[in-house]
C-alpha cells in the first residue's frame, strides 16, 4: 500500500480482496464477520471508493466436503477459529467526491477499511429529509428533498412493516420545510395525527366533486347507470349536454337543483309519444339520478373548485375513508387533474413552480395493472410531466405486484421495507435498475421498521432503521385482547364514531 496518508491509517482493516474483481463488484475475505449493509472503503489509485456488503457467507475448509453427523460430531472437538473463512460480496457503489464508478477494478490482495464516521456523515447526513439511521452504523440518513419531490417516491411492504409510520416520519419532516402536502388518506390514520414535538398544521378536506364540470359518462357513473345500458346513457348524455350548454354553473345554487333540472329534462323525455317505447329505459334513468341525490350527494358539490380547500404549506387530508371504491376512483381521479392543471396554469402565468407534493394511500387500488380506473390517466400522467411543473407523487402500496407497471416506472425513489413474495420482490427489480439481486434477498429478513432507501434522493442506496414518529396516528396494530377483555360497561355507551359528512357547518 503506497498511501501514507493519516486518515487510512487510522481506519481498521476489514480484509482483503480475493479473486477477481471488477468495477461494480468484488468479493472480501475477512477474521471478523461483518454485517450486510455494513459501508467499507477501497483505496484505489489514491481515491476512496465506498462499497456496500451485500451478502456474507461463513465455511470452513475441513466441514465443506463432510456428509456424515458421526465424523462431524468427533471434528467439532478439533474445531479452530482459524480454520473458519468469512467471504463477503461487496457491490461497488463510487468514489466519495462524485459517486462515480471507478474505471479501473482494484487488484486482488487489496486492503478494505471499515468505512470512517466521517465520510458517511458527508455521504449519508446532507439531505433536508431526516428518515432514519443506517442499520449498521450510528449515522442519520437524511434524504434530498428535491430528488425526492421531482423524480416521485415509492413506499411498499407488506401490512404492519411500518408503512405508516414511514409516511409519518415524512409527513413531520415536510411540515418543518413548510411544504405543500395532499394525502389521500385511506383508512383515517393521518387526519388526526399528532406530533409531540412538531405542530403538524392538518387541514382536513372533505372529498367532494363538481359535477357540473364532469364529463356526462363520469356523472351517470356516478349515479349508477350502467356502462352497458346504451339507452339510457343517450338519453342521460343529452339531458346534461343540453342542460350545461343553455345554463352557466353560476345559475344553480345547489346540486339538488342541478340534478333535478337533469330529471326534469328525463321526464319531458319519457312524456313524448316518440320515446314512449323507451319509457322502461327513462324512469330506470331518472330512478338513478333520483338515488344519486339520495346516497351520493354528500360528495357531490356546485360552484366548487377544489383547489379553493387546498392550504400552502400545510398538510392537506383528503378523507375518502367512508368512500367506496367508485367515489374513491371518482375523488382521486378529479383532484389530480385539477391540481395537474392549476399547477401549470400558475407555473406559464408566474414562470415559476408553487411545488406540491401528493401522498396516494393504497396505490395498487387506484392504479392497478390489469384493469382501468379513473384515477390511472391523471397519476401516471403527474408522474410523467409533474415534476417540469413543481408536482410530485409518491405511491404507497403492500401490493407492488398488482400496481401499474408504468406508473411505478416513473418513481425513481423507493422506500422499500419487508417483502417476501418474490413475485413482489422481482417487479420491484423490474422497475428499479439500483435494485441488486443481493438487495433483493435481504427483503423477507428485513425486521419491523428497516428498509432498503434507493434512488437519487440519496446518494447510495441505504438498509436504514426508519425513526420511530414521535406522536400518534392511525396506522398502530389493534390490541384486541385489550379491547376485548374490557367490560361491556366500558363499551356500552360508545359509537364507532362521528362520520366526516356529519358536521356540515363547513360545508364547501
Amino acid at each position: 500500500m503506497n498511501q501514507n496518508n493519516a486518515e487510512i491509517n487510522n481506519l481498521k482493516i476489514l480484509g482483503y480482496t480475493i479473486g477477481e474483481t471488477s468495477s461494480y463488484a468484488l468479493q472480501m475475505i475477512s477474521s471478523d464477520v461483518p454485517e450486510i449493509g455494513q459501508y467499507v472503503s477501497i483505496y484505489n489509485e489514491g481515491t476512496e471508493v465506498l462499497g456496500m456488503i451485500e451478502n456474507v457467507v461463513r465455511g470452513n475448509l475441513i466441514t465443506n466436503e463432510l456428509k456424515e453427523y458421526g465424523a462431524v460430531t468427533n471434528i467439532k472437538e478439533f474445531e479452530s477459529e482459524d480454520e473458519i473463512y468469512t467471504i463477503s460480496s461487496i457491490k461497488i457503489l463510487g468514489d466519495t467526491k462524485n459517486m462515480q464508478i471507478p474505471r479501473r477494478p482494484p487488484k486482488p490482495l487489496t486492503e478494505i477499511y471499515k468505512t470512517s464516521k466521517v465520510t458517511l456523515d458527508k455521504v449519508f447526513s446532507n439531505g433536508k429529509l431526516e428518515i432514519g439511521k443506517l442499520i449498521s452504523s450510528d449515522i442519520g440518513v437524511s434524504l434530498d428533498v428535491n430528488k425526492l419531490c421531482s423524480r416521485h417516491l415509492a413506499v411498499l411492504a407488506i401490512t404492519g412493516q411500518g408503512k405508516s409510520n414511514t409516511i409519518s416520519v415524512l409527513l413531520e419532516q415536510f411540515k418543518k420545510l413548510n411544504a405543500t402536502i395532499i394525502v389521500f388518506d385511506m383508512h383515517r390514520e393521518y387526519l388526526e395525527m399528532e406530533s409531540y414535538s412538531t405542530d403538524l398544521k392538518i387541514n382536513p378536506i372533505k372529498p367532494k366533486i363538481n359535477i357540473y364540470n364532469m364529463h356526462p359518462d363520469s356523472l351517470m357513473n356516478l349515479a349508477g347507470v350502467d356502462p352497458a345500458a346504451s339507452i339510457q346513457r343517450s338519453f342521460g348524455r343529452r339531458a346534461i349536454l343540453g342542460l350545461n350548454k343553455e345554463h352557466e354553473e353560476v345559475e344553480f345554487n345547489s346540486v339538488e337543483e342541478y340534478i333535478n333540472t337533469i330529471i326534469t329534462r328525463i321526464e319531458i323525455y319519457a312524456d313524448m309519444d316518440e320515446y314512449k317505447n323507451k319509457l322502461d329505459s327513462l324512469i330506470t334513468l331518472k330512478m338513478r339520478f333520483e338515488d344519486l341525490l339520495a346516497y351520493k350527494s354528500k360528495i357531490t358539490a356546485i360552484n366548487y373548485n377544489p383547489i379553493s380547500g387546498i392550504k400552502e404549506n400545510r398538510i392537506n387530508i383528503v378523507d375518502i375513508s367512508e368512500l367506496d371504491e367508485e367515489s374513491t376512483d371518482l375523488i382521486i381521479s378529479y383532484f389530480s387533474k385539477e391540481i395537474l392543471k392549476d399547477r401549470k396554469k400558475s407555473f406559464w402565468s408566474t414562470k415559476t413552480a408553487n411545488p406540491i407534493f401528493i401522498i396516494y394511500e393504497e396505490a395498487h387500488l387506484i392504479v392497478p395493472q390489469n384493469r382501468p380506473t379513473k384515477s390511472k390517466v391523471p397519476i401516471s400522467r403527474i408522474a410523467r410531466e409533474g415534476r417540469k411543473f413543481g408536482v410530485g407523487i409518491c405511491l404507497v402500496s403492500q401490493r407492488p405486484k398488482t400496481l401499474d407497471q408504468e406508473a411505478l416506472s416513473q418513481c425513481n425513489n423507493f422506500i422499500i421495507s419487508k417483502i417476501i413474495e418474490p413475485k413482489d420482490q422481482r417487479y420491484i427489480q423490474q422497475a428499479s435498475e439500483s435494485l441488486s439481486e443481493d438487495l433483493i434477498a435481504q427483503l423477507p429478513s428485513l425486521n419491523v421498521g428497516e428498509a432498503i432507501v434507493l434512488g437519487p434522493c440519496l446518494k447510495i442506496p441505504a438498509l436504514i432503521k426508519v425513526n420511530r414518529f414521535n406522536g400518534i396516528y392511525g396506522g398502530e396494530d389493534v390490541m384486541f385482547d385489550e379491547l376485548w377483555e374490557k367490560s361491556e360497561n366500558d363499551l356500552s355507551n360508545k359509537t364507532l364514531g362521528k362520520s366526516i359528512f356529519e358536521d356540515e357547518e363547513d360545508e364547501l
